[in-house]
């Protein structure tokens, strides 16, 4: 493999890992970082020292630095999901290959005007979902692909964390629909959450397949903190092939595990978590495959530079596979209409460290239950819980946040990259 030479936006925030990654890739001389771009250095000087240690020139902004080094293959982006389309599409347009953090866009409308730049460009555009990457997951969707578990009928994920205040107080833009004048939707699916409803998805086949986006979608949105996302959501989703993805997050859980999928099919059943574990059951018996300990950011990274290397390699999360996860995103938020926030009295608040948390017993309790019976919250039912309609999704081309929603548009703070 060739030596790639790439650069980074954004070394705060998840920007650390992607320096900790170019580090090490670097190291086993696999790649050589030229540059870097962070408008507020002085805030993250152990990342600038990592990346000054490598020879990476340091800018304040992304163009110049861009303009000043075309002989780059690839940058990173690690920056506020709302710079995310603005800067791949001027990436893409400058001829730079694209390494962006999840989600790649907030609307559908962003997202189909990055496809459109990336298929224009033939820039190849890599949506940093890593837990595709994964040995297990690969796994699942090799068995899924090959019909080892007949049609699939039904795909569940359940994600239990718990997030305290400090969490919501690290950036501005943590919790908030809108932030300096643009969307976020920060909630539990659009963020720590994206990967399981992005895998979901995929093990339900219509992740980046032509025509198989979904038909309707039906949610439920909550919070119990004091934000304007969501900390508590159930999603259901009918695709056009026949499948069903039901998912179902909290970051208010009580106890805490691994975010996990299940998927039944006409033939069998399989169930994948994020410790890289596969559980496959079909008519022959039951076979548990545990892959272990994985560097999932580091297999995005070599995806990318084997298939800059080799055209023919497939990347494990293109921008255009993207689509149905921006779809479902949208589609619960014109389902859900409002984000509910759930009574006190159903809530307890404990002691963090320095901070405090929230959680709600109740669901934490049910979830799995509620999971398995494949019911939205209110359909269990929770007394908090608000009943929701299905949205169909035929045609839907542009996104609006429901007027209840626009509680911070606009906003006059300024952005940085933290």
């Amino acid at each position: 493999m060739k030596i790639c030479r790439a650069a980074l936006i954004g070394i705060g925030g998840f920007g650390v890992e992607h320096v900790k990654m170019m580090q090490k890739l670097a190291g086993e001389g696999r790649l050589q970082v030229v540059a870097f771009t962070e408008p507020n250095a002085d805030a993250h000087q152990e990342s600038y020292g990592k990346l000054a240690a490598l020879g990476a020139i340091h800018y304040t902004d992304y163009v110049q630095m861009l303009t000043l080094h075309p002989d780059i293959d690839f940058v990173a982006i690690a920056t506020p999901i709302a710079t995310h389309k603005p800067m791949c599409i001027q990436a893409m347009r400058m001829g730079f290959h694209v390494l962006v953090e999840k989600p790649p866009a907030i609307t559908i409308q962003d997202l189909d005007e990055m496809i459109a730049v990336q298929r224009e460009t033939g820039r190849l555009c890599q949506v940093n979902f890593q837990n595709t990457s994964g040995q297990a997951f690969r796994t699942l969707l090799e068995r899924l692909g090959s019909g080892a578990l007949g049609q699939v009928e039904h795909v569940v994920g359940v994600g239990m964390w718990k997030r305290s205040r400090a969490y919501y107080d690290r950036t501005r833009w943590a919790g908030k629909l809108v932030s300096d004048g643009q969307y976020v939707l920060d909630g539990t699916f659009n963020n720590p959450f994206a990967h399981l409803l992005h895998n979901c998805l995929l093990a339900a086949g219509v992740e980046g397949a032509p025509g198989l986006h979904p038909q309707s979608v039906q949610a439920e949105l909550y919070h119990v903190n004091d934000i304007e996302g969501d900390d508590v959501s159930c999603i259901r989703a009918v695709m056009a092939n026949g499948a069903d993805v039901h998912f179902y997050a909290m970051l208010c859980s009580e106890g805490s595990g691994e975010p996990f999928i299940t998927v039944n099919g006409t033939q069998g059943k399989a169930y994948w978590d994020y410790e890289n574990k596969l559980t496959i059951h079909t008519r022959d018996g039951e076979e548990e495959l545990a892959f272990g300990p994985v560097d999932l950011i580091r297999n995005m990274y070599v995806n990318l530079m084997e298939a800059i290397e080799s055209p023919e390699k497939p990347l494990f999360s293109p921008l255009e596979a993207c689509r149905s996860f921006v779809l479902v995103s949208n589609g619960t938020y014109e389902s859900a209409r409002a984000v509910h926030a759930i009574p006190r009295q159903f809530v307890t608040e404990r002691q963090a460290g320095e901070s405090t948390v929230r959680l709600l017993p109740g669901l934490s309790e049910k979830m799995r239950e509620v999971a398995a019976r494949r019911k939205l919250y209110s359909e269990y039912p929770f007394p908090w819980a608000m009943s929701s309609r299905p949205f169909p999704m035929a045609g839907y081309s542009r996104f609006e946040l429901p007027a209840d929603m626009r509680k911070s548009w606009p906003s006059d703070e300024k952005s940085d990259f933290t």
